[in-house]
């Protein structure tokens, strides 16, 4: 019989998770550390089956990375960067911004600023004012709860069907808040 992985970790993760406050990272390498000693093939096994999730997810994360990088730290360092890397490679415009990438349409397709047309450039302004707006909403609803809340906890002040109901009425989502923000 086959091992389902997938099941199985998603129960390892569930049970690993402590009741009251924690920290992901922290929790992720103990589980890891236990799953090392006590269960390596299901480790090996839900890496292998998530393999490709996390490699997209890295790829992603290395372009943001570097679009954020270009964006912030270039004018501070253009020169000595361009300098470094014209000695190094010949390519002056290694932190060029038009390097930088962007997803520009509903399939996720990654393009560099160099290459997008005027349709993916409205694409990428209307993902920062969707998330302009999703920000503003749940800052909105974060403040009003903190107001309600005083000097005691969330729980003291709401039932989770109270703080559900707030929640979708100020920020004008049907589903819940997610469940661990980043």
């Amino acid at each position: 019989m086959d091992r389902d992985c997938l099941t199985d970790m998603s129960t390892a993760i569930e049970d690993a998770i402590p009741n009251g406050d924690y920290t992901a990272p922290l929790v992720a390498a103990d589980l890891v550390d236990r799953l090392r000693a006590e269960d390596p093939d299901l480790l090996a096994g839900w890496l292998d089956l998530r393999a490709a999730v996390f490699l997209a997810d890295a790829i992603a994360r290395k372009s943001n990375s570097k679009r954020q990088a270009t964006r912030v730290g270039a004018p501070r360092r253009a020169f000595a960067e361009a300098a470094r890397s014209f000695a190094d490679t010949g390519d002056a415009a290694a932190l060029s911004p038009f390097a930088a990438e962007y997803v520009v349409d509903e399939d996720n397709t990654r393009r560099t600023v160099a290459r997008m047309t005027a349709a993916d450039c409205l694409f990428v302004a209307g993902r920062y004012d969707e998330t302009a707006r999703q920000a503003k909403l749940e800052a909105s609803f974060h403040r009003a709860v903190a107001k309600k809340v005083g000097k005691g906890t969330v729980g003291d002040a709401f039932t989770e069907e109270q703080y559900l109901t707030m929640y979708r009425s100020l920020t004008g989502r049907s589903q819940a808040p997610t469940i661990a923000a980043a």
